[in-house]
C-alpha cells in the first residue's frame, strides 16, 4: 500500500511535468505504468480517468468562453454510448487479456505519434463522420482511458482558433470522464483505495505542473515527446508479452 501510494504520487508529478512541457495527454503517460503496478486493470483506468478529468476541468474553466459547444454534441452522444458498451464488455475480461489489448493499443498510438503526428488534417463535418469519431473515442476511452487521439483529429479538422481548440478539447475530456467514472463505478472498478490514490495523484499533478512551468523554456518539447512515445512503444510490447 505505501509503495503504491508513493508510486502514484511520483508518476503523477512526472506526467503533469511532461504535459506542461509538451502539451500531450496526462492520461497516456500514467496508463503506460498503472496497469503494471495497481491491483487491477479496471482500477488503473479508473484512477487515470479521475486524474485526467480533474486536469481537464481546471483548463476548461479557465477558457470557458472559448468552448465550441455546437461542435460537441454528436461526438459526445456516441462516445457515451460506445464507452458504456466497452466498459460493460471489459468488465467480463481477465486482467491478462485486458493488458494484451492495451499493449496493442499502446503500440498503435505510439507509432502514430512517432510517425504521423501533425500530418493528418481531416475534416469531420458530416454527422456520420462525427458519430464514428465519437464511437471510436468512446471505445478507446472506456477500455483504455485514452479517448483523446480520435477527438484531437476531429478538433484539428473543425476548429481553427488555438484557444477554442484547447478549450473544446478539455471540455470533451471532462465530460467524457464524468460518464466513464459513473460506468466504472457501476461495474465495480472502484475500491476502498481509489479516492485516496486520486487525492495523492492530484497533489503530484500540482507539483509537476509547477516544476514544468519553471522548466518550460529549457527543455525541447519535441525531444521529450519522442522519448515518451518510444517508452510507450516498449510498454505496449511488454504488456502483450
Amino acid at each position: 500500500m505505501p509503495e503504491t501510494t508513493i508510486f502514484i504520487f511520483l508518476l503523477s508529478i512526472a506526467a503533469s511535468f511532461i504535459q506542461r512541457i509538451s502539451g500531450f495527454g496526462f492520461g497516456i503517460l500514467v496508463m503506460m505504468f498503472f496497469p503494471f503496478f495497481l491491483p487491477t486493470y479496471g482500477e488503473s483506468i479508473t484512477i487515470s480517468g479521475l486524474l485526467a478529468g480533474t486536469t481537464a476541468i481546471l483548463i476548461a474553466v479557465r477558457n470557458w468562453r472559448f468552448i465550441r459547444w455546437r461542435t460537441m454534441w454528436i461526438v459526445l452522444f456516441f462516445n457515451v454510448i460506445a464507452s458504456f458498451i466497452a466498459i460493460e464488455y471489459m468488465s467480463s475480461l481477465s486482467n491478462d487479456t485486458l493488458k494484451r489489448y492495451f499493449g496493442v493499443v499502446l503500440i498503435l498510438i505510439a507509432l502514430y505519434f512517432l510517425f504521423c503526428e501533425g500530418k493528418l488534417n481531416l475534416l469531420f463535418k458530416s454527422k456520420l463522420a462525427q458519430a464514428i469519431i465519437g464511437a471510436a473515442s468512446g471505445i478507446m476511452g472506456g477500455m483504455f482511458a485514452m479517448p483523446g487521439p480520435a477527438v484531437v483529429l476531429y478538433c484539428i479538422g473543425t476548429i481553427e482558433d488555438n484557444r477554442e481548440y484547447l478549450a473544446t478539447l478539455q471540455a470533451y475530456s471532462f465530460l467524457f470522464n464524468i460518464f466513464y467514472t459513473l460506468f466504472r463505478l457501476r461495474v465495480g472498478f472502484f475500491s476502498e483505495n481509489t479516492f485516496l490514490w486520486w487525492g495523492v495523484g492530484l497533489v503530484g499533478l500540482v507539483i509537476g505542473a509547477w516544476i514544468g512551468a519553471r522548466c518550460f523554456e529549457r527543455i525541447s518539447a519535441s525531444l521529450l515527446k519522442k522519448i515518451v512515445y518510444s517508452t510507450m512503444l516498449i510498454s505496449g510490447i511488454v504488456a502483450i508479452l
